[in-house]
């Protein structure tokens, strides 16, 4: 499993289905990219292999976090 498909795992399902399916692609590979650019430490523990629990939890903080403020921004919240 690639690293993008490993973070997008820990969006909240809920956030996923409000995103229209035309714009889903984007919208998670913008925010693996975002991440990627602004997190590399964090972002290479999911490309490496298997992540530790605390990196799963801060990336699960961090990815719900951008999707909920892009989605507050686009008033889908």
């Amino acid at each position: 499993m690639a690293a993008n498909e490993k973070i997008i795992a820990l969006v909240k399902p809920e956030y996923l289905k409000k995103i229209p399916a035309i714009f889903r692609k984007h919208a998670t590979d913008g925010t693996c990219k975002l991440i990627a650019r602004e997190h590399p430490d964090l972002y290479k523990a999911f490309e490496d292999g298997e992540p530790t629990d605390s990196q799963k939890q801060e990336m699960t903080d961090l990815v719900n976090g951008i999707f909920e403020q892009r989605m507050k921004k686009h008033k889908m919240l």
